[in-house]
């Protein structure tokens, strides 16, 4: 399916607040761990999009990946089914297992 991109849509997926920085799957394969097959079934394929009023149903497609000043994960992309902007908010900065891998993640990715 074809994704129409607004020009606020493009830059709401584009641009990080600034108190994110992008980060990519294999960051997010690292953060997670063992938990990360669980991550990919579960948050993944149960998204809330507005334009479906899906009940957390949708799948987000075409998404990039941000990590906030509270360690946790935002995903910005797309409902599958109607192409509609979805953003998926995952609290992983609670997650005391996962404190020391974020902030590898963070270091490397502010970096480069």
């Amino acid at each position: 399916m074809g994704y129409k991109l607004s020009l606020a849509m493009f830059f709401e997926i584009k641009m990080p607040n600034k108190k994110e920085i992008e980060i990519y799957e294999d960051d997010l394969r690292m953060i997670y761990g063992n938990d990360y097959k669980l991550f990919k079934e579960k948050i993944i394929p149960n998204c809330y999009c507005k334009n479906c009023n899906s009940h957390y149903q949708s799948i987000i497609v075409n998404y990039k990946i941000f990590l906030n000043d509270l360690n946790d994960i935002i995903l910005k992309g797309f409902c599958e089914k109607c192409g509609s902007l979805v953003n998926r908010y995952v609290e992983t900065g609670e997650v005391e297992e996962y404190q020391e891998r974020i902030e590898k993640v963070r270091i490397k990715n502010t970096i480069n």
